[in-house]
């Protein structure tokens, strides 16, 4: 979108008599509104006043410009007004103000919005389009200096030489819309004016833009960093000099800042090193309480694994489709995915990394709470947890139930505590790297790699291994029990009630223990009798009757990914422009049997997502139940609905036609009244001020 597109005429006023800032703010919020370009006149005036109790949005040169990102908003929009008798601002140029630019945006308005509104910096800091402003009559007159070659809009001044930059820098403040594109454009121009060469690096609501690079910041001169939030990457500049300073302070003093650089006060960065240049990883005991912060920081490492392997297991089970011409046969079923050979070697792959799902997770969760110290032991703790073959497993001899060997055969068998042994995992490895650190903090330089490369993984290590071996217990039997009683119930024929609950339990933690106790119940009811399952074999059909409990938990197992997709399509305004992009995944991850891709937006919004797609999955769990539509595969989502039936048709033509059309139909209906639920639900409550959506 161009900047003059953002501009309207009916939020343009020129030669306008106001008498203080307070007037100003309140004038233009009126005009906002009767041009309903927001709803609510009195929280967007509130906006604006809050953000100027913050600073003074007087840049200096006679210009203010007054921004709100608030969800009152409709759509981006600049206003402007020139002010026939100059006004005091507070700017800290002390310059009175005639030149206001106003800036509305929600934040969740596309990404081209937040371009043309960065650009407004531009010509706001060339003297030369200072002037046309303050010479424009009317509405056609502002249009037609927009109009005009618009001023370069770049990180860089001028062609990097050999020996790099002149000045280097990150700019960023808390909104990320206009001041930190101001200092950004303040330093170019002013380092353009001293003949210097220099790259600046934004860090705004676009996230990091002209990232500064390893080369950059070593072969520069002056380095400025001019911030007024907490910059990412910092450890980029790790025991070097530079001015840490405001972006107020480099819009009001560029100049200064430049040509005294060498006298200034300057900062030492001590910042400490993190494998991706963030935040995350800092040893601080405030992590431990960042719960949804680093649950999700291991979510994000997880979820490669879960998508890659759920949609390589669905190609397994086509493969073992296609490969039985159509007609998997009924009573093999619990190996289905594995019996052709070719089949069998994409399941290997797929098994594997859906495997490594806990292991991970718990390994960046202990991560994000300690740094690298924690990856070692966060990872064996969730192996453990997930019910490794080492430590539990048939057989007394060998390398297998290591563990198992040293409990009752009862207990070890139900020793698998999962997801939630993983986060448990995660935060006593995060807590024995910390408290093992804080104690050998005073070790002497010369055995600082003893501590760090030996005692801290060794000790870590054991203190994880003994409290998984004590925690699977407890955590494994509460899984165990949960499954045992939805078997029984299946086994009484109370179909519908147990799809209710299994549709409910899949969506709960999305991947989570309780997710995955339904499903293992799900997948008991594909095993034959005869093998110790609960599944029963229609003669007349070979329909299994028992198979809609797995049908139930896969197709609600869809519900929370597609019901998410769903709502950020249809319900935008509901929804960030990073949500919507993230969302976009869970199409396929939705169509797969992915439920796990839900996992980032209910840490973001337990309460709304949640009961959502709770409502979602129980429906479409009693629907399949009720209906008896069946699957013999124990994965694959959409991929495996040419093997659906219903018993409730003798004819196997009948059974197999309403079968695989419920199939496709009941998570399109789920997701349709999921997805409403939830995106209705979260604009109401933007609307009433309960939810925001977050600032970059």
């Amino acid at each position: 979108m161009a900047l003059k597109e953002m501009f309207r005429q009916e939020t343009s006023f020129f030669d306008v008599e106001l008498s203080s800032k307070t007037d100003v703010l309140a004038f233009l919020a009126q005009k906002f509104k009767q041009a309903e370009i927001v709803d609510d006149y009195d929280q967007f005036l509130k906006a604006l006043q809050d953000r100027e109790a913050q600073d003074s949005t007087g840049m200096g040169d006679g210009i203010a410009i007054p921004h709100a990102l608030n969800p009152t908003v409709k759509q981006a929009t600049l206003g402007f007004l020139r002010l026939k008798t100059p006004i005091d601002w507070q700017s800290l140029d002390n310059q009175p103000v005639d030149l206001i630019f106003l800036i509305a945006t929600n934040g969740i308005d596309g990404n081209e919005h937040l371009t043309a509104l960065s650009s407004l910096s531009s010509y706001l800091v060339k003297p030369e389009y200072q002037e046309k402003f303050r010479l424009a009559k009317n509405f056609k007159e502002l249009q037609s200096i927009l109009i005009e070659s618009q001023p370069t809009k770049t990180g860089v001044d001028k062609v990097q030489t050999s020996s790099g930059y002149d000045v280097v820098g990150i700019t960023a403040c808390p909104t990320g819309i206009a001041h930190t594109y101001l200092a950004q454009e303040k330093i170019l121009e002013t380092a353009k004016q001293l003949n210097l060469t220099a790259k600046i690096e934004t860090q705004g609501r676009r996230g990091i833009e002209d990232r500064l690079t390893a080369d950059d910041i070593k072969n520069a001169k002056m380095i400025i960093l001019a911030h007024d939030k907490e910059l990412e990457g910092l450890d980029r500049f790790n025991d070097l000099e530079v001015i840490d300073t405001s972006t107020q302070d480099v819009i009001y003093h560029t100049k200064e800042i430049l040509e005294n650089y060498a006298t200034k006060p300057k900062k030492v960065i001590k910042a400490r090193k993190t494998g991706d240049s963030s935040n995350s990883g800092e040893m601080d005991l405030k992590k431990f309480k960042d719960f949804k912060g680093v649950l999700l920081a291991g979510v994000s490492r997880m979820l490669p694994f879960v998508v890659g392997g759920g949609i390589i297991l669905g190609l397994a089970f086509l493969i073992d489709f296609i490969a039985a011409g159509g007609s998997p046969d009924p009573a093999n079923m619990g190996n289905f995915g594995t019996i052709n050979k070719g089949a069998g070697w994409f399941a290997a792959v797929g098994k594997i990394a859906m495997d490594m799902m806990v292991p991970v997770f718990a390994a960046y969760v202990a991560y994000a709470l300690v740094g690298s110290q924690g990856l070692m032991p966060g990872m064996v703790g969730g192996l453990l947890a997930n019910n490794s073959a080492f430590a539990y497993g048939n057989g007394n001899v060998g390398w297998v139930n290591l563990w198992g060997r040293l409990l009752p055969s009862d207990v070890a068998t139900h020793s698998n505590s999962g997801f939630i042994g993983g986060i448990a995992a995660a935060f006593v490895a995060g807590l024995l790297v910390f408290g093992l650190t804080k104690g050998f903090a005073n070790f002497k330089k010369g055995f600082m790699g003893v501590r760090d490369i030996v005692l801290i993984p060794l000790l870590s290590l054991l203190g994880v291994g003994v409290a998984m071996f004590a925690l699977n217990i407890p955590l494994g039997y509460f899984m165990y029990g949960v499954q045992w009683v939805l078997q029984k119930m299946a086994e009484k024929n109370l179909l519908v009630l147990v799809g209710l609950f299994l549709g409910i339990m899949v969506c709960v933690d999305m991947g989570g223990p309780i997710n995955k106790i339904a499903y293992v119940v799900g997948t008991l009811s594909i095993v034959s009798a005869e093998n110790g399952g609960f599944a029963n074999i229609n003669p007349d059909t070979g329909n299994m009757t028992t198979a809609p409990i797995m049908s139930a938990v896969m197709l609600s197992g869809m519900m929370p990914p597609l019901a998410i997709a769903f709502s950020t399509l249809v319900f935008r305004k509901a929804w960030t422009e990073k949500q919507r992009d993230s969302a976009k995944a869970n199409w396929v991850m939705g169509l797969s049997f992915v439920t796990e891709g839900a996992i980032p937006f209910m840490i973001d919004d337990y309460k709304r997502v949640n009961v959502s797609s709770m409502i979602g999955g129980g429906l479409v769990g009693i629907l399949a139940t009720a209906l008896k539509i069946g699957i013999p595969a124990p994965h694959g989502g959409i991929f495996v609905s040419p093997l659906a039936t219903s018993d409730l048709f003798s004819n196997n033509a009948a059974a197999k036609g309403f079968g695989i059309a419920m199939y496709i139909l009941l998570p399109l209906i789920g997701m349709a009244i999921a997805g409403s639920i939830m995106g209705a639900w979260r604009s109401r409550d933007i609307k009433r001020g309960k939810l925001t959506l977050p600032q970059a």
